[in-house]
């Protein structure tokens, strides 16, 4: 055999080198759906009692709810990156107009005396001080964009972000309107029961929209069997049950899949499960309203 030959030909006692393997990168796992839910339903709950006391507790309970919406997650930029801009004033300002004004609704009537004065009237129950709060809102978002010293980077996205947070933070008062009606005891409670079933179920496993229907069933099932059991308590209906619990579901599981989408990827407690446990109470609010209201009429 040739020298070059021997050379060529792997000799006995070594081992080729193997290929180099690539890693695959670790799969991030979804946080759990479990804890926003929980914080969810302890909101409801603390707002079913205050019901029962007083609807000023029921708006310190919803003042709670604007908060975390306020401290939620920043925007980010088109690579990813958090675009920390000043969203907490505009934000809290919405949420202590709306708030204030569905509390104090002759507020928003001319002075006695002037023609609004006396051609004017708010009822006390309605929703209408969510356009002058996110009116609010958005007029601090916009000073707030002037005092900023970072270039005002990304000035779309922050404005349109700190307005968006005001509305939903002023949606949160349909809780304290439902609980100024005639029927306000009743309706706050059938609707937490609605929102805390609806966002239980809502963590089952399996497809989403498959487990969103049975939260929507569950919680209407749920809110007629209350309201059926219950029938010293509640007015209402297990028919009307059956409505309530359908449509403040879709509140709640929305406001879970919104909130979870806005804070993907923080980790902190106010964007990991604070943030949307209070979307699902203030996207609920408005239909737990509303159905307040169908119930009374």
């Amino acid at each position: 055999m040739s020298r070059s030959a021997h050379r060529g030909s792997p000799s006995r006692g070594h081992v080729a080198p193997a290929e180099a393997v690539p890693r695959r990168a670790p799969t991030r796992r979804a946080p759990s759906r479990l804890p926003p839910a929980l914080w969810t339903v302890a909101l409801v709950a603390v707002m079913a009692v205050a019901a029962q006391v007083d609807p000023v507790l029921v708006a310190a309970t919803v003042l709670l709810v604007q908060a975390q919406i306020a401290v939620g997650p920043h925007p980010t930029d088109p690579r990813g990156r958090t675009v920390r801009a000043p969203k907490v004033a505009a934000v809290m300002t919405a949420s202590l107009v709306a708030t204030a004004l569905t509390l104090w609704p002759r507020t928003l009537v001319g002075a006695d005396g002037t023609t609004a004065g006396d051609i004017a009237d708010v009822v006390p129950g309605s929703l209408v001080a969510i356009v002058p709060a996110t009116a609010a809102g958005l007029v601090v978002a916009l000073i707030s964009q002037m005092f900023r010293r970072d270039g005002r980077r990304e000035l779309v996205t922050t404005t349109a972000h700190a307005a968006t947070a005001s509305l939903l933070a002023a949606l949160a008062i349909g809780w304290i309107t439902a609980a100024r009606n005639p029927l306000g005891e009743e309706t706050v409670v059938l609707g937490a029961v609605g929102v805390g079933v609806g966002v239980l179920l809502w963590c089952l496993p399996g497809d989403r929209y498959v487990v969103a229907s049975v939260a929507m069933a569950g919680s209407a099932v749920a809110c007629a069997l209350v309201a059926q059991l219950a029938g010293d308590f509640f007015t209402f209906t297990w028919v009307f049950g059956l409505v309530m619990g359908a449509q403040v579901s879709i509140g709640a599981v929305l406001g879970q899949v919104v909130g979870r989408a806005w804070g993907e990827g923080r980790r902190h407690a106010a964007s990991g499960w604070g943030f949307p446990g209070a979307m699902s109470v203030a996207l609920a609010a408005p239909l737990v309203h509303l159905i307040g209201q169908l119930g009374v009429g």
